[in-house]
C-alpha cells in the first residue's frame, strides 16, 4: 500500500509502499479516507522525539484518521465492516500512523464511531485537535461566567479551544494578529480579541479583565529548541510570569508544550495536557460536533497525494484552522 513515511533520521518523509497491515485480536483495520496535518507531525519528520520513542523504519506517521472499518480482527464486537470510524492514533512508538491507505487500530481505543451528520473530511481534522482542546477547556474549568484566555488561538488547537469554551458557556479572550486571524477568532466565538504583537501581553489582558481570567490555555511553544527536553528554563519562567499574569486568585491554566512547572507556578492550578485518543473523548467531541456547537475549521484541503505541499503550508504559518488531508 502506498505509505508516507520516514526511512531514516537523515532522509526527508516520501511515499513508499509497504506492507498492508492486518488486524490483529482485538483490532480493526480502517481504510484511511481524510487526515490533517499537525505541528506533531512536523516534529515527528524532524526527528524531534528520537530520545525518548522508537523511530520504527520504514516509520509510517501521521495521527488524525477518518475512514471506513474494512475488516476487523478476531474478538472484535465493537465494530463491523462498513462502520464510520474517526479519531486519531498515538502509540509509544514512531510508525503504523495514518498517512497510508489502511491502519490497524485497537477497537477500544484511537477511534469511535462518527456522528452521523459529520462529514469525512470534518471528521478528518477532529481528533487530535479537538481532544487536545477539550481537555484543556476542562482542564481550566470553561462554564458559565468564566472568562477564559486562549493563547495561540488561530491554529488548529486554538480555534477548538475558543468553540469548545464558547460552548461550555465561558467567555474568551483570544490572542491573534490583527486581521484575518483576529477575524478567524471572533468568527470561532472569542468575545475579545487580543493583539500579542502590540505590547505586553500581561498588561493588555489586565485591561480587559482587571481582576484576572479565570482560566489559561497556552498553546504557544516558548522554546525554539528542536530537541525534546532541551533550553527549555526560560520557556517555563514566561509561562509561570504568564500564569501569575493573567490568572486571578484561584485561576487554572493548561499548557500543551509541558510549560506548567509546579516549583515556579507557586500554589497555581496547571496541567500538561498529552491528549489521550480514548472513545470517552472523542464521543464528547462528537456529541459536540453533531449538534453544531462546534464546527471543523477547515482552512484548506490537499490530496493524500499532496502531503509534502500541505507540510510546506503548515511551515509557512498563518494557517487558520485546520490543513486537511482526503485520500
Amino acid at each position: 500500500m502506498k505509505a508516507f513515511a520516514l526511512q531514516s533520521f537523515d532522509q526527508p518523509p516520501a511515499f513508499v509502499d509497504v506492507a498492508e497491515p492486518a488486524p490483529g485480536p482485538g483490532e480493526v483495520l480502517v481504510r484511511v479516507q481524510a487526515s490533517s496535518v499537525n505541528p506533531v507531525d512536523w516534529l515527528v519528520s524532524s526527528g524531534f522525539f528520537r530520545s525518548i520513542q522508537e523511530y520504527r523504519f520504514p516509520a509510517v506517521f501521521g495521527r488524525d484518521v477518518s475512514g471506513v472499518v474494512e475488516r476487523v480482527g478476531p474478538g472484535v464486537t465493537q465494530f463491523v465492516p462498513g462502520d464510520r470510524v474517526f479519531g486519531f492514533v498515538k502509540r509509544e512508538h514512531i510508525g503504523d500512523g495514518t498517512f497510508a491507505e489502511l491502519v490497524a487500530v485497537p477497537q477500544d481505543f484511537f477511534v469511535t464511531a462518527t456522528p452521523e451528520h459529520v462529514s469525512t473530511a470534518a471528521a478528518g481534522v477532529l481528533g487530535l485537535s479537538g481532544v487536545t482542546a477539550l481537555e484543556c477547556v476542562e482542564a481550566v474549568g470553561a462554564g458559565p461566567g468564566r472568562v477564559v484566555l486562549v493563547n495561540g488561538a488561530a491554529g488548529g488547537v486554538g480555534s477548538f479551544a475558543v468553540q469548545l469554551a464558547v460552548a461550555l458557556g465561558a467567555s474568551v479572550i483570544a490572542t491573534a494578529r490583527p486581521g484575518a486571524e483576529a477575524d478567524h477568532v471572533r468568527a470561532m466565538g472569542a468575545a475579545q480579541v487580543v493583539d500579542w504583537t502590540a505590547g505586553d501581553l500581561v498588561e493588555q489582558v489586565r485591561a480587559m479583565a482587571g481582576d484576572g481570567v479565570d482560566g489559561l490555555v497556552d498553546l504557544v511553544k516558548h522554546s525554539s529548541s528542536m530537541s525534546i527536553g532541551q533550553d527549555e528554563d526560560e520557556a517555563h519562567r514566561y509561562f509561570a510570569h504568564l500564569c501569575k499574569g493573567v490568572l486571578r486568585v484561584g485561576g487554572r491554566a493548561a499548557s500543551v508544550t509541558n510549560g506548567g512547572v509546579p516549583e515556579l507556578l507557586d500554589e497555581i492550578e496547571c496541567l500538561n495536557v498529552h491528549s489521550t485518543p480514548s472513545p470517552a473523548s472523542l464521543d464528547r467531541l462528537g456529541a459536540l460536533v453533531q449538534t453544531g456547537a462546534v464546527v471543523a475549521p477547515i482552512h484548506q484541503t490537499f490530496p493524500f497525494g499532496d502531503l509534502p505541499a500541505a507540510f510546506d503550508r503548515l511551515a509557512d504559518g498563518r494557517v487558520l484552522g485546520k490543513l486537511s488531508i482526503v485520500y
